[in-house]
């Protein structure tokens, strides 16, 4: 998790240059950084578009430290597991026209 608190902290600092030399850890508020509610938004889009994510507005308000900021990164940038990570193990039945069925299965 220590990389995912750097990758926060270095969003923060990229978003708020005022920042600069300041040592944040997990446990850093966001208001302690004078960071408001308008400005922690900016820091959601900057987040959203340098990872190619969306977070949720519900999520938002979650979000009081540089630690959770970083918990949310990593939640929406984390790899899924399981058959998404490789489509040859599965086949849409459906979207190739040929649908099996179960008493052809054999």
């Amino acid at each position: 998790m220590d990389a995912a608190i750097a990758r926060a902290a270095d969003l923060i600092v990229a978003e708020f240059p005022r920042l600069e030399g300041r040592f944040l850890t997990a446990d850093t508020a966001l208001p302690d950084l004078q960071i408001d509610s308008l400005d922690k938004w900016q820091l959601v889009v900057a987040a959203e578009q340098a990872h190619g994510i969306d977070i949720e507005d519900a999520e938002v308000e979650e979000i009081a430290t540089v630690g959770n900021l970083a918990q949310v990164i990593a939640a929406r940038t984390a790899r899924p597991r399981g058959p998404v990570d490789n489509p040859a193990l599965y086949r849409d039945a459906e979207a190739d026209g040929v649908a099996q069925l179960p008493e052809d299965a054999a």
